[in-house]
């Protein structure tokens, strides 16, 4: 059976037991107990979210699966014509055999996994690792349960450590498959063992969440927030954020901002929407490239940050005047107050279901290096919403193996669409999903042969 794994993470500098041991997601948890332990990687040279709403495909070939092996039957080959032998010494007439009536078929070549969208929950038996992202772990809490509910035969050890370490993983080929919130560098690629498949998954949205006793219903904009990251705005009454909450009796009390101390998805896309509405932010970390790594400029001496989303979810619970970028579904599930951000098209939004969808429709030409809908245009747009991506090896050393993270990823990126509202995730846009069946057909077998028809 399934498990999902959310790493823990060290205490931190402010003094505070570390979040991560605090704050646990109902889903998640649920399906930690029911998904089997990893097996070693089987690959060729190779927490998103739970929610208090309950965290809780045949082949045009005929191919057989037994003890884990895959056999493709070919066509029978077809009747030959014959001729009659005259008789020797005695007058005859030569007689000609009649034609075939069945007329001669070449063998046709088959691949060993058939039709991708066929049978996605059938396929030869497996267990799977994954690591990266925890950002996608609520989802893949639930999604890789109900996979292995339909699919016995296989399970996914997931691990939500973050989207550095899936993206290390891939790379050492030390599981089948990583996960990362932000597509692969050019140079990470490189660095990998072989070409790498990069899977659109899931749509997510990172949330401001804030603790303020009596306060809701909080608008910020992007220079705003900026200057509380830089430490210019160190108060929740100051000027610059009344001016926007007129409606508001905001206090006389310290901001907490909370930030991630490892490599990260959502600090990526923050550092994003910064760098797209603030020449503070822009000025104060000297480049207009988003990273993965929370600049030290949005950083308090001293403070070194929280792990995982999990951390950060925790931390921002238990502290009052805190504020933190967390993944939409760990807020969901904590009930947190959430800011409505200004986005493109001047609108205030806060993260949800709908708006994070839309955000996603606005995705045009989508690929692993054409990927940000961080502000985009689109009046109900949430200005902060990403995809998440699964990154496998192309060619893949065990056949069987190809076909079952075929299979599993098509299944996921169709059918387990339909659990992404409950986690708060939107479901893939129609562009994500051809993006996705078209990049999983890219699986081969080690010797480069294709492993799945269209």
């Amino acid at each position: 059976m399934p498990s999902i794994t959310d790493s823990t993470a060290s205490s931190t500098s402010r003094g505070r037991p570390h979040a991560g041991r605090l704050f646990r997601i109902a889903g998640v948890v649920v399906a930690a107990g029911l998904i089997a332990a990893a097996c070693g990687s089987s690959t060729p040279s190779a927490s998103k979210k739970s929610s208090n709403n309950t965290h809780k495909d045949a082949s045009g070939t005929t191919t057989t699966t037994t003890g884990g092996t895959t056999t493709t039957t070919a066509a029978a080959a077809a009747t030959t014509p014959t001729t009659a032998a005259a008789s020797s010494g005695t007058k005859t007439t030569p007689t000609t055999a009649k034609p075939a009536t069945t007329p001669a078929t070449a063998a046709v070549a088959t691949t060993p996994g058939g039709s991708l969208s066929a049978n996605t929950t059938t396929s030869p038996a497996a267990t799977l690792t994954g690591i990266g992202a925890s950002s996608i772990q609520p989802f893949y809490g639930k999604v890789l349960y109900e996979y292995n509910q339909l699919n016995h035969g296989v399970s996914v050890n997931f691990t939500g450590s973050g989207s550095g370490p899936g993206v290390t993983a891939i790379q050492q080929n030390t599981a089948n498959f990583g996960q990362s919130e932000v597509p692969m560098t050019a140079a990470q690629l490189a660095a990998s063992k072989g070409p790498v498949l990069q899977v659109p998954v899931d749509l997510g949205g990172v949330s401001l969440s804030y603790h303020v006793s009596g306060v809701s219903g909080l608008k910020l904009n992007g220079p705003v927030l900026a200057d509380i990251y830089l430490r210019k705005i160190t108060t929740w009454n100051d000027p610059a954020i009344a001016a926007l909450n007129p409606g508001l009796t905001l206090p006389n009390e310290n901001i907490v901002p909370v930030f991630r101390s490892d490599t990260s998805g959502p600090g990526y896309d923050l550092d994003q929407y910064l760098i797209d509405t603030s020449t503070d932010w822009t000025a104060a970390i000297g480049t207009t490239a988003p990273s993965t790594t929370w600049p030290t400029a949005g950083r308090a001496t001293g403070d070194s940050g929280e792990d995982l989303n999990a951390g950060v979810a925790s931390y921002i619970q238990e502290t009052e005047g805190a504020i933190g970028y967390v993944e939409y579904s760990y807020a969901l599930e904590a009930n947190f107050s959430n800011a409505a951000l200004l986005n493109k098209s001047g609108s205030y939004v806060t993260p949800s279901v709908g708006s994070i969808g839309a955000a996603g429709a606005t995705a045009t030409g989508l690929s692993s290096t054409n990927f940000n809908i961080v502000y985009s245009a689109g009046g109900s747009a949430y200005p902060l919403a990403n995809f998440s991506w699964a990154l496998i090896y192309q060619k893949q050393a065990t056949t069987n193996i190809g076909i079952v993270l075929g299979k599993l990823f098509q299944w996921v990126t169709t059918s387990g669409q339909s659990y992404s509202s409950g986690l708060g995730y939107a479901p893939l846009p129609a562009t994500a999903v051809s993006l996705a069946h078209s990049t999983l057909l890219g699986l081969q077998t080690a010797t480069g042969s294709p492993i799945f028809s269209s």
